[in-house]
């Protein structure tokens, strides 16, 4: 338990200093970073339900997708203010380093096992992503459309 929140605290840290990296006003900087613990946080749950790295990745980008366009539009501002720092805690940074580093040494059994880790994450994030992002639209293009009817009969 000790060690879910010490990475829960990291994630709203690192997610801090992105926002702060990409020059993110001050008084968003908070809200951002809460992106990036609650995605990490639904990282850890469905890791350890499914103990599947793609699944456990799609959630977390999926809800900081969408983390970012609600909070976009509550903030009146780019939703990839939110979601980018939101989805920087599921960056496989250890993963990818392992990676290369098996690479180099021609240990290609373990090249092989942390590439299909790398790769997980990676698509896992690009799903994700991608999916929330066009369920957003499509939401949203059902509102424009719905609002466009409601004007036009009465």
């Amino acid at each position: 338990m000790k060690e879910y929140i010490i990475q829960l605290i990291t994630a709203f840290l690192g997610s801090a200093g992105f926002a702060i990296v990409f020059n993110i006003r001050s008084s968003l900087v908070f809200l951002a970073s809460v992106g990036g613990f609650l995605s990490w946080g639904l990282f850890l749950i469905f890791q350890s339900i499914t103990a599947n790295y793609f699944v456990a990745s799609f959630v977390a980008s999926a809800f900081a997708a969408l983390y970012g366009e609600v909070m976009a539009r509550v903030n009146k501002t780019p939703a990839s203010v939110f979601f980018i720092p939101g989805v920087v805690s599921l960056i496989p940074g250890g993963a990818l380093f392992y990676t290369m580093s098996y690479a180099l040494r021609s240990d290609w059994d373990m090249f092989r096992q942390y590439s299909s880790l790398t790769v997980q994450y990676a698509l896992g994030i690009a799903c994700g992503l991608s999916i929330a992002w066009a369920l957003w639209y499509m939401f949203q293009k059902f509102l424009t459309n719905r609002n466009t009817l409601e004007e036009k009969n009465a």
